[in-house]
């Protein structure tokens, strides 16, 4: 039995000299023969590592026997192999032996080993499905033919406030009469079950979902039916406003188009009217109508701007801007509407200083306040408004809104500890024409969210049910000392040539820039205006943004590869295709004379020992 016994046995002595070998040993190792193997030493010879013997002697002499150790053997030929040793300790006149019985499960570990991988695969597999269903706000379900629900998942208490696992056990049509929904899902898993994959639309709790139904097959026969639904509820909502975003785009090109010629018009009136005031005495005749012309030339560019604001095609005119006086402001404007029950507490330096558009600064800082009073509503509470000097690594914050690049800025934070948003208010807050007022149209966060990210700064928003809420809003800082009013240039013969389509704006701004003391030259186009820069020696360049032929930014880039350093301002009301333009001022229009006298001091140098031009 020892000799014909398929399983490994061996006998041994404590130094790990073989005493009795059999023929399936020899096999297992490798040997030619059984006399071969038996003056081998099994610590030096068959052991992968002989301290691994010493430790099963010291382990298992004690009790007498081993029981299954795993333990690693080399093969004459040196390949591995794992084996399980079964013996036990034989005492006789010769000395402590050994009698053990072998089974190689080298091939069964490797089995198991794969078995191993694959099911981790495999469950890492189902995980990440399992996860990627959630994230796409989708939910599973595995019906049998019985039409009873088996299995489940997905983002189920997300969707819809449900634990996993409530409907399993249940039928369709139990789950049906339960929980009714606007689609019957019973025929849709029956076709299912004949073999047909079936999509549909539906609403249930609320959300509009897309629903697919297929067979699930083992061995090419249906067992049963596959569901999974998505919800598609923001693509609907988006859907629906794109209707109205259609509409407001339609508007935004008519109201550009508009204010676009209204301003050039604007600046005929104003520029007219401002010439005429220069050369008239301060008490004569005729004065008072001129500057009510002027006023309510300026109110009708204000009106204009409003447009522009509306239309999505207000341009950045950064300048200095404090903010605490224009927090300051805005509390005395907003202080009728502000209930009696709120407190505002304000905390930000004077010598704050941010850059952006001063107009665009109150309209955030403006809705911010009206945002956090109508959180407050008639409960009452508190508005905290606080202003420090931040600088931003760049890295984004899990509240963030906008992400501010590195760099320094102005944070302006906005407080209000009403009842807060939950998490979805919270993440369509900033969508257009989202809303949770009864009286509001949805554009005021919105329009701070763009604002913000058109002056490059960053905006982040902390809230929570019950919490309040926390804007954060980072400007630009600007710490460059305060500019004073620049005062007339003295007359000294720079050319400036002006370039615009329309003959009413190039006769106003030339007679202009003639009544300050330069030279003017005008051009009706992009083509003609470069052909006069390259014939003649011109000083500075005036041009319009919005003309036929050839556009001011293609006007810029020409003059730019002609001569680098020519200075160039650009003329317009709105950026009609909102490309950045290397120009070296911006004069919005319309624009009074003095605008005017401060952007060309500013690039032109002055002549020393010349009298200042202008009355």
């Amino acid at each position: 039995m020892f000799d014909r016994s398929p399983i490994g046995m061996y006998r041994c002595d404590e130094a790990g000299q073989f005493h009795y070998v059999n023929a399936a040993l020899a096999r297992l190792l490798g040997y030619d023969s059984t006399d071969e193997l038996l003056a081998r030493n099994i610590a030096r010879d068959v052991y992968a590592d002989p301290a691994e013997r010493a430790k099963l002697l010291a382990h298992y002499r004690p009790k007498g026997g081993v029981d299954g150790a795993r333990v690693r053997w080399r093969t004459k030929q040196g390949r591995e192999r794992i084996v399980l040793v079964y013996g036990h300790v034989v005492e006789d006149p010769e000395g402590v032996c050994f009698d053990a019985s072998v089974l190689d499960v080298t091939e069964i570990e490797t089995t198991n080993i794969e078995l191993r991988k694959q099911r981790e695969t495999l469950e890492t597999t189902a995980a990440m499905l399992d996860l990627v269903v959630r994230q796409m706000q989708a939910i599973y379900w595995v019906v049998d033919r019985d039409l009873r629900i088996i299995r489940s998942g997905g983002a189920i208490r997300e969707l819809f406030g449900f634990r996993q696992g409530k409907y399993l056990g249940m039928t369709l049509d139990q789950f049906q009469r339960h929980d009714p929904g606007m689609t019957n899902p019973v025929m849709m898993h029956r076709r299912a079950l004949v073999g047909e994959t079936v999509t549909y639309t539906t609403e249930w709790h609320n959300k509009h979902l897309v629903t697919t139904v297929c067979p699930q097959r083992s061995n090419d026969v249906i067992v049963g039916a596959i569901g999974t639904c998505v919800d598609m509820t923001a693509q609907y909502m988006l859907e629906r406003r794109m209707v109205d975003a259609q509409r407001a785009e339609s508007l935004g090109v008519l109201a550009g188009g508009l204010a676009h010629d209204f301003n050039n018009l604007l600046v005929a009136i104003l520029g007219n009217a401002d010439l005429a005031l220069r050369e008239m005495m301060p008490r004569a005749a005729g004065r008072a109508p001129l500057e009510n012309i002027r006023q309510a030339s300026l109110r009708a560019a204000e009106l204009t701007d409003q447009l522009l604001a509306y239309a999505g095609h207000r341009g950045v005119a950064p300048t200095r801007v404090a903010p605490s006086p224009v927090i300051e402001e805005l509390l005395r404007i907003t202080a009728p509407t502000m209930p009696d029950n709120v407190a505002v507490q304000v905390d930000v330096a004077e010598e704050l200083m941010m850059r952006g558009d001063a107009s665009q600064i109150r309209q955030v800082m403006f809705n911010l306040i009206n945002n956090a009073r109508d959180a407050l509503g008639a409960r009452g509470g508190t508005i905290a408004m606080t202003g420090r000097v931040l600088r931003h690594d760049g890295a984004a914050h899990p509240d963030d809104v906008i992400t501010a690049a590195p760099g320094t800025y102005v944070e302006i934070e906005v407080t209000d500890d009403g009842p807060g948003m939950s998490p979805e208010t919270r993440r369509r807050i900033f969508e257009p024409f989202f809303t949770t007022k009864p009286t509001g149209h949805g554009l005021g966060l919105a329009a701070v969210a763009g604002i913000v990210r058109a002056h490059g700064g960053g905006l982040r928003l902390r809230t929570a049910p019950g919490e309040g809420a926390r804007f954060q809003v980072q400007w630009p800082s600007s710490f460059t000392p305060v500019e004073m009013p620049a005062v007339s240039p003295l007359a000294n013969g720079h050319t400036v040539l002006v370039i615009d389509d329309e003959d009413l704006v190039r006769d106003v701004v030339a007679r202009m820039i003639e009544d300050l003391g330069y030279a003017a030259i005008t051009a009706t186009d992009g083509p003609a205006g470069l052909a006069i820069v390259d014939s003649l020696p011109i000083d500075a360049v005036l041009v319009d943004l919005s003309m036929p032929r050839m556009g001011g930014a293609d006007v810029v880039e020409a003059l730019r590869e002609r001569r680098p350093e020519l200075p160039i301002v650009l003329c317009s009301g709105f950026d009609r295709d909102g490309r950045s333009i290397r120009a070296d001022a911006y004069l919005p229009k319309p624009f009074r004379i003095d605008a005017l006298d401060q952007t060309l001091s500013r690039l032109l140098p002055r002549w020393p020992g010349q009298d200042t031009a202008g009355k």
